[in-house]
């Protein structure tokens, strides 16, 4: 076989999947750090030797491919105090995600009607002299362009999804669910909005998170964002706005106590901690509130009582299933994906299962 088949890029990839440094990998394959540095730059040629150490998640055919590091436009500032390597694992599978959708779609349309296009311009609103987005007009609006009627939003992983928005659960070993900084990232592929969440967080933390990185995709990618605006403080008050419409709310939001909380948890599927921040914003409770219920909250914040089901996403599923006819299961040849690097990418339920043979005797 020619070594010359091989990527040398894709070592580079590799490593960042490990979360090791040069020198760290250079060990783990028994060669020098400057022959390392060498193969990542494509000055060496990447010998077949040196991919048998990851044959668990990573097939030959992976090291054929034309793997690209993508940089997408992600929006997870959360992340800035994290640590490079912890980083460097995430980033790493947000990247081998990234490629896939993108191949995947060479292959697979999807039609959709897609997320309608919003100026925020024309939601700036003049408030006490200073102009600011009028986050209840923006949230009313894309309800209406998503033919939303008034009141709970009974599942917003089937509404999203019929917007053509991928979700996906992604469940990584490095990832607790007490570490909120990974609660999700959004990016497009193609032009088709991705939303990934963390599987290990709470349902009701889940749907907060899923309208939060909403309005990273409506908002935050097509224009040069100025410097004062405070995506997150954005995405947050959308958020709050698009789950639960001031109309629909502000009268139950008033003289608050944990056993009415519980109730319109229930009601609104959304988190206590997220109808106390609604509380908030809609000016039914003051700052000083808001604070006296977060520290109330505090013991309970991470596991909340009443938790509720939350549909698995099924999108990305009928996806694959699709690629997996259309192919006859080669595209999974093509990526060089082991069945387990699948699952920790996609996750189980996202790969095909391979049918049982029968041995029968005459």
């Amino acid at each position: 076989m020619e070594n010359t088949a091989y990527n040398g890029f894709s070592l580079k990839v590799v490593r960042d999947f490990y979360g090791i440094n040069q020198s760290q990998f250079a060990k783990l394959l028994g060669i020098s750090q400057p022959v390392i540095s060498k193969l990542e730059k494509g000055d060496k040629n990447l010998e077949e030797n040196h991919i048998e150490n990851f044959r668990e998640y990573f097939e030959p055919n992976f090291f054929r491919r034309n793997v690209e590091n993508v940089n997408p436009k992600l929006f997870y500032r959360k992340l800035s105090s994290v640590t490079k390597s912890k980083l460097g694992l995430f980033e790493s599978r947000l990247n081998l995600f990234y490629n896939t959708i993108v191949e995947a779609l060479e292959i697979v349309d999807l039609e959709s009607e897609g997320l309608p296009k919003i100026d925020v311009n024309d939601f700036y609103r003049e408030v006490e002299g200073e102009y600011k987005i009028d986050f209840e007009y923006l949230a009313t609006e894309v309800r209406l362009k998503f033919g939303m009627g008034r009141g709970p939003i009974q599942n917003i992983v089937r509404l999203l999804e019929e917007k053509g928005v991928i979700i996906h659960f992604f469940d990584y070993d490095f990832i607790s669910s007490e570490n909120n900084k990974f609660d999700g990232v959004s990016f497009y592929v193609k032009g088709i909005p991705i939303i990934m969440i963390n599987n290990k967080i709470p349902n009701s933390r889940k749907v907060f998170t899923i309208a939060h990185e909403l309005c990273h995709l409506l908002l935050h990618f097509d224009d040069v964002i100025a410097i004062e605006r405070d995506i997150e403080f954005e995405a947050n008050n959308f958020a709050s706005a698009f789950l639960a419409p001031a109309k629909d709310i502000r009268s139950s939001l008033r003289q608050l106590n944990v056993e009415k909380l519980k109730s319109l948890k229930i009601e609104w599927n959304m988190s206590i901690s997220s109808l106390v921040y609604r509380a908030y914003t809609l000016g039914t409770i003051s700052q000083q509130t808001l604070r006296f219920w977060m520290m109330k909250l505090s013991p309970i914040r991470k596991n909340e009582p009443l938790e509720f089901e939350l549909e698995n996403p099924q999108l990305l599923n009928k996806l694959f299933k699709v690629l997996d006819e259309q192919t006859d299961s080669g595209f999974y040849k093509h990526l060089g994906f082991t069945e387990k690097m699948r699952v920790e990418l996609f996750g189980k339920d996202n790969v095909p299962t391979r049918p049982k043979l029968k041995i029968v005797l005459d």
